[in-house]
């Protein structure tokens, strides 16, 4: 017998609690966990490169090295838990440990290059999986120390991983991965030999661990890359319903009771059926579950778990107390603020991580609701809070109701108990129901419009919601352009249903404003409403006119605005607006004993005058406007005449065909771009004027001028002929009107004058 001491190990957290933080390991890496509850220890492997396996107590603390044990990867305790076995595969060896006094007392060669790793006891043989990447199996020890390989008559392409139930039973499982599948294998193991009970490939692309459930029946395999719920039957490895969620990482346990645990960034707690999970707590953000890094403790009452980082290393150890108690929170509902004396329901409801069972309709365990108010500064139990078994969605655990009336001073607040029962743990919570005044809300019916000296009524409603106490008063404000600021009214009684009306006859017209204003009373806050009521006013004489309709550049424009009768107001403004400019303000000021208001202006383009009565009490704004044109000056010019002669009592310029041409030229002033200017030329003959020629609306230059010319040829010696030119505005945003030259005769005489 090989006997190896222990070395004690000084590291993090070497001696004092370890109740709820992690707790650092002083391993390089880790390999695989294993509680021995009755001896009060932790055995932890930290696989390759490694040289004992770390002991410490059930906190975690006191940590020593059982050293000699090179490379430890797999371990398994004996049924009776007095021997821990431990896989050495850089030895091709299996340890036994004498757990009481944690001494080697045998090691099992297995063979040259069996490489022995994953270990299970079943059936009682202790059961290895050994083999490399080339290819694996199956071998045994028996009570006697005897090794037999190759007790699976199947094959293996490495080195398969085992599992049993966590207590002592028959069932063995074995799994490796195959790329993307992952062979699994049940048996029954019996008298040291294996009876196989079904084969298959798992879709589990990263198969780390897996584990085999209380009663023998399923297999829970977790994965990173898909997480499911999937439970496989160990007789065909068919799936065969859920887990109560879905089994992630590298890790999973099963308790003696069928309670699972499973982890990647933490460690989940949950029942093998059913909805939800007990527990869960979540490592540092660089840690995660290792492989094999999750086992229990037997009694069901502590889960640990080994985390490490990206590469492996700072292996970090957590304990979960109380494991298979989920927590419960408690939140509530009702009226908030409460008015004085209302009636109120108050509902509270627990809600858990854990669904309730098949045929619950109420969370187990009990509810104790206290009541505090003025009257009860210690508080007076609710005898029998109502019982609202679950509804869904509203809520998934039942809850518990309390009725009553809130107090006409003072607070009001419940504290409520829960026992916890089952799975689910104790909970307490106070909650606190303001009572406050508040405000209802008002609603008004008022006409649109009316006539002025006609009756009205504005009607109105206050809206609580609850049964409201009979207090306050509605409080009127009427604002009209007499009262531009307001004044008082009177009040408008409240009737039982929280109806009141107001009626009026307006005396002035226009936006009649009534403000209704419930001050609340004793209990409630003031509210306010406003409804506007169009008062009709009569509509005013009112005109304006202009000395003239047509105005030359420069001349003065006199405005006369005439008003009729009216209230209280003779006020009038004069306004002018030049087409295509703002309009600007002539005058403002009372209108004169016989109602006239006058204004001058100097006209510079077509403009409109506006005349505006901003209403009295009585009479209603109303404004005016006519149009006045401005008519350019429009001058001609022959070019070159050589002489004149009079027809009769006209003068006729003289042209001589020796000039080639005759021209006309045009100015208009003002001028207006997009203008354009016809010349008309018409010939004397048969004792009449006719029209010879002309030419239409061509544009004028920049400067306002336009020049026409005709070829002298084109004339008859001698006859008479004449001219004229006509200016268009134009036809949109036109700034004047349009005007006729007067007409220039002229006459061409053959050869040059002499």
């Amino acid at each position: 017998m090989l006997l190896v001491g222990l070395t004690t190990v000084i590291g993090p957290g070497a001696t004092g609690s370890y109740a709820e933080s992690d707790i650092p390991l002083p391993l390089a890496h880790f390999a695989h966990l294993v509680v021995d509850a009755p001896h009060g220890h932790l055995f932890i492997s930290g696989g390759a490169g490694t040289d004992g396996i770390l002991v410490t107590d059930l906190d975690g603390g006191n940590p020593t090295t059982l050293g000699g044990e090179p490379g430890a990867t797999g371990l398994a305790l004996s049924d009776d838990g007095s021997v821990l076995y431990a896989a050495l595969p850089d030895q091709d060896a299996i340890a036994a440990i004498d757990t009481k006094n944690l001494t080697e007392s045998a090691r099992y060669d297995t063979g040259a290059g069996t490489r022995p790793d994953s270990l299970a006891v079943a059936g009682g043989s202790l059961w290895f999986g050994y083999g490399t990447a080339g290819g694996g199996g199956i071998g045994s020890v028996d009570g006697a120390g005897t090794v037999t390989l190759r007790q699976d008559q199947g094959s293996w392409a490495t080195a398969p991983m085992l599992a049993t139930t966590p207590t002592p039973s028959g069932v063995l499982a074995a799994a490796a991965q195959t790329g993307a599948t992952s062979a699994f294998v049940t048996y029954r193991a019996e008298g040291g030999a294996l009876t196989r009970q079904a084969a298959k490939a798992l879709p589990v692309p990263d198969l780390d661990d897996f584990a085999v459930t209380a009663d023998g029946l399923h297999l829970a395999v977790p994965s990173f890359q898909g997480a499911r719920a999937d439970r496989y039957r160990t007789s065909d490895l068919a799936v065969d319903g859920q887990f109560a969620t879905g089994v992630y990482g590298k890790a999973v346990a099963v308790a003696p009771d069928g309670t699972l645990a499973d982890g990647d960034r933490g460690l989940v707690t949950f029942p093998e059926t059913g909805d939800g999970n007990y527990t869960e707590y979540f490592y540092d953000r660089d840690l995660r579950i290792a492989a094999h890094g999750v086992a229990w403790a037997p009694d069901e009452s502590r889960v640990y778990g080994v985390a490490v980082d990206a590469s492996g290393g700072t292996p970090t150890l957590h304990i979960s107390r109380d494991p298979e108690t989920a927590p419960v929170t408690l939140s509530a509902s009702g009226p908030t603020p409460l008015a004085p004396g209302e009636a109120y329901s108050f509902l509270v409801t627990p809600d858990s991580t854990l669904g309730l069972g098949a045929g619950q309709s109420m969370i187990p365990g009990t509810v104790r609701i206290t009541r505090y108010d003025d009257a009860h500064p210690d508080g007076v139990l609710v005898p029998d809070p109502i019982a609202v078994p679950v509804r869904i969605p509203a809520d998934f655990f039942g809850a518990y109701r309390v009725d009553g009336t809130a107090p006409l001073t003072g607070r009001l607040s419940f504290r409520v108990d829960y026992s916890g029962g089952g799975h689910y743990g104790p909970a307490s919570r106070s909650f606190d129901l303001p009572i406050a005044k508040y405000a209802p809300t008002m609603a008004l019916t008022a006409p649109s419009t009316t006539g002025r000296a006609a009756p009205l009524t504005v009607t109105g409603h206050l809206t609580w919601p609850h049964a409201q106490r009979t207090t306050g008063t509605v409080h009127v404000v009427k604002t009209d352009l007499a009262h531009p600021s307001g004044y008082s009214v009177g009040t408008a009684p409240v009737a039982a249903d929280g109806s009141f009306a107001f009626h009026d006859t307006p005396q002035a017209g226009g936006t009649d404003t009534y403000a209704f204003t419930y001050d609340g009373g004793t209990s409630y806050l003031p509210v306010t409403a406003s409804a506007k009521v169009q008062v009709s006013r009569a509509t005013p004489t009112l005109s304006v006119a202009t000395d003239t309709k047509s105005y030359h550049s420069g001349a003065t424009v006199k405005v006369t605005a005439h008003l009729g009768t009216t209230y209280n107001s003779r006020s009038v403004t004069l306004y002018a607006q030049p087409a295509g400019t703002s309009r600007t303000r002539l005058t403002s000021g009372k209108v004169d004993a016989h109602g006239n208001l006058v204004a001058s202006y100097k006209i510079t383009r077509n403009t409109t005058f506006e005349a505006a009565f901003t209403g009295d009490y009585r009479y209603a704004p109303r404004t005016v406007s006519t149009g006045t044109t401005l008519t350019p000056t429009l001058r001609t010019r022959t070019r070159s005449p050589l002489s004149t002669t009079r027809v009769g009592s006209t003068t006729y310029q003289v042209f001589y065909k020796s000039e080639s041409e005759m021209g006309f030229d045009v100015q208009v002033t003002p001028h207006q771009s997009g203008g354009c200017v016809s010349v008309y030329v018409e010939h004397y003959y048969s004792g009449a004027w006719h029209r010879t020629t002309s030419q239409s609306c061509v544009p004028l230059y920049s400067d306002g001028r336009y020049g026409y010319d005709r070829a002298l040829k084109l004339f008859t010696d001698n006859d008479r002929y004449r001219i004229r030119g006509h200016y268009t505005p134009p036809a949109k945003g036109a700034r004047t009107g349009s005007v006729w030259s007067q007409w220039t005769y002229f006459t061409v005489r053959p050869g040059s004058p002499s």
